[in-house]
């Protein structure tokens, strides 16, 4: 299909990416906070825990065309690089005089903090290419991917509602990483990029539709958490990481952006969405250390801060680097 490899260009995906990365600050804002009331346990656990599954999605769509060019391989040494930086820059929070070697070894491959998403996305783009080779091997194509994303995910929620119902020390690693949580939304993204591939966009549901089908099912979701918190109180333990709604909802929300039109923004969101994502948890212990309590101040901070850093990162580096002068450069 002419123009395919331009799927990265999609405008609504760049706006996703925004809207879900303000949407992690208010979910980690709301956790460093401990301002666990009804509202925030309904809102957090019927909403925000879509978050990283449709994150993961878009993920894998987008790696659909890295992988089509052949640059899987630089696109995940790139990841690795940009991961080892941040948990790097990240250290005087994690590491302490009771940090052993261990527990150093282990955040390096689980990740800590926000930091999981991306030790996770490793992993995950990791899986995905050792069974797409095991596909061409076999000549099974995506069945091999496809049925392993099921298994992980299976795995993940089983492991989730174990821990939630008769094992709550169970470390949450143990369920929510790379394999169980992000694996099997990736491959999807994967898959839905080579439908459109050959089917083009008009093999998905209409906008229309999936929005109506979307407000329903966050509808439920609520009602959902609702139910949990009647059950089990407001507490971060009294629901699984993965409620059964989440993956309809998380998959849907995607395509239902995917097949929204919106026009090119004059600023790169890509950029903004990476600088909310990585510099929020930094201001938001910043601003917690001069004495702010305020979740509005946590949430002010966490995303206007990393926008207006990305801003003058956009306007600074074209003069110091001529040949990025292109706003190409910047997604």
């Amino acid at each position: 299909m002419p123009g395919f490899f331009e799927l990265h260009r999609i405008h609504s995906l760049d706006y996703l990416k925004v809207l879900l990365a303000i949407g992690v600050v208010l979910a980690h804002s709301i956790l460093i906070q401990n301002q666990l009331v009804p509202w925030s346990y309904m809102l957090g656990n019927g909403v925000l825990r879509s978050l990283v599954p449709t994150f993961s999605t878009l993920s894998g769509y987008c790696f659909f065309v890295t992988y089509s060019r052949g640059k899987a391989g630089r696109w995940l040494g790139g990841l690795i690089l940009l991961y080892l930086f941040w948990i790097g820059f990240y250290a005087p929070i994690w590491v302490n005089r009771d940090t052993t070697a261990a527990d150093a070894l282990q955040v390096l491959l689980l990740g800590t903090i926000h930091l999981w998403y991306v030790a996770g996305l490793i992993l995950a783009a990791g899986l995905l290419i050792a069974f797409l080779w095991l596909g061409r091997r076999t000549r099974t194509g995506l069945a091999p991917l496809l049925g392993a994303a099921l298994v992980c995910a299976l795995l993940g929620t089983g492991l989730a509602f174990w821990a939630f119902l008769h094992e709550p020390g169970l470390p949450l690693d143990v369920s929510r990483n790379g394999a169980t949580v992000i694996f099997p939304f990736f491959a999807f993204g994967y898959a839905l990029a080579g439908l459109v591939r050959d089917r083009g966009l008009d093999a998905l549901p209409s906008a229309r539709t999936l929005w109506l089908i979307i407000a329903g099912l966050f509808a439920l979701r609520l009602v959902e958490a609702y139910m949990s918190m009647q059950a089990y109180g407001v507490s971060i333990l009294s629901m699984p990481e993965l409620p059964f709604l989440s993956y309809p909802a998380a998959v849907l929300l995607f395509m239902a952006f995917l097949r929204l039109e919106l026009p090119e923004a004059p600023v790169s969101l890509s950029l903004w969405s990476a600088s909310i994502y990585f510099l929020h948890i930094f201001l938001i212990f910043v601003v917690r250390h001069f004495g702010a309590k305020s979740l509005f101040v946590y949430v002010l901070v966490g995303v206007t801060v990393p926008v207006l850093i990305a801003a003058a990162f956009q306007r600074l580096l074209p003069r110091l680097l001529p040949s990025l002068r292109s706003k190409r450069a910047y997604r």
